[in-house]
């Protein structure tokens, strides 16, 4: 049986869309993440979610400090603000300008239209099963994200308690 490279062939696709992302959207001044992070305010939203930048972090599994660049580039770009939470002023809520929102409806569709190109070589059926297949690896890595969570907790504990050499 011949190696499968599965981690490879989703890099490479990654990859791919990246640049296809980026050059779809250079006609906006916007990157595939700033686009991305854009669209996730959008829908935050449009649920009625108030969204500061650790929500960003945890939710698109993205590091502080890269947040922090995407966040400052958007700003300059004036698609966001930065404003003081009423409730806590230590936290800064993320709110999108009307210049962003005058971008909301193309920027939807762009990414849709290339989700169908992504997969329009599989039937609707496989499409599905594509779906599925991802969403389990995806929630197989937060699983193991927790274990390794546990584990490092753990060993932390054993080396407090002199237990782990």
């Amino acid at each position: 049986m011949k190696q499968r490279k599965t981690a490879l062939l989703i890099k490479q696709i990654y990859y791919m869309n990246q640049a296809r992302l980026n050059a779809m959207f250079a006609q906006y001044d916007l990157t595939a993440t700033q686009t991305f992070t854009l669209i996730y305010l959008f829908r935050a939203h449009d649920e009625g979610r108030t969204i500061n930048q650790r929500n960003i972090e945890k939710d698109m599994d993205i590091s502080n400090p890269t947040v922090t660049g995407i966040l400052n580039r958007l700003e300059a770009k004036g698609l966001i603000e930065r404003k003081i939470d009423v409730k806590d002023a230590r936290m800064k809520n993320i709110e999108v300008t009307q210049k962003a929102w005058d971008l909301d409806k193309i920027l939807r569709k762009r990414f849709a239209e290339n989700d169908a190109a992504l997969v329009s070589c599989l039937d609707e059926h496989e499409q599905q099963q594509l779906y599925n297949m991802l969403e389990r690896i995806l929630k197989s890595f937060d699983a193991m994200k927790e274990g390794d969570a546990h584990h490092k907790k753990a060993i932390a504990k054993e080396d407090k308690e002199g237990g782990h050499s």
